[in-house]
């Protein structure tokens, strides 16, 4: 084997190599924002319980930002919306119609 044909060997083995621990920091970037996405649902998830039982929720989240809306309707029912706000600024609304009479009307508007 010629210093040219090694030399060759060793460039395409480097690029082969950052192609690799390119697609590694992908990976573990998508694992991150997948593990911030599903501690933002289930942060909205615990605040539509506490709204739809009338009770206010005791759960934090730091760096996170929960608001609550509960609307009622003319029906008798009552509309919840949760927001939350994941501390890079994804957003995720979960929306429920549920009993008014159980609804938190005391959640309106910026329950943390």
């Amino acid at each position: 084997m010629t210093l040219l044909e090694a030399v060759v060997a060793l460039v395409i083995l480097g690029l082969g190599a950052s192609g690799f621990l390119g697609l590694f920091a992908q990976s573990a970037r998508a694992a991150h924002d997948a593990a911030e996405w599903t501690r933002t649902v289930a942060y909205a998830e615990s605040g539509m319980e506490a709204a739809a039982l009338g009770v206010a929720a005791r759960d934090s989240l730091a760096g996170w930002t929960r608001v609550v809306e509960v609307r009622p309707r003319a029906d008798g029912l009552a509309e919840i919306d949760v927001t939350v706000t994941s501390p890079r600024g994804a957003r995720f609304t979960l929306r429920r119609l549920t009993d008014g009479a159980r609804a938190s009307l005391g959640t309106a508007g910026g329950a943390r």
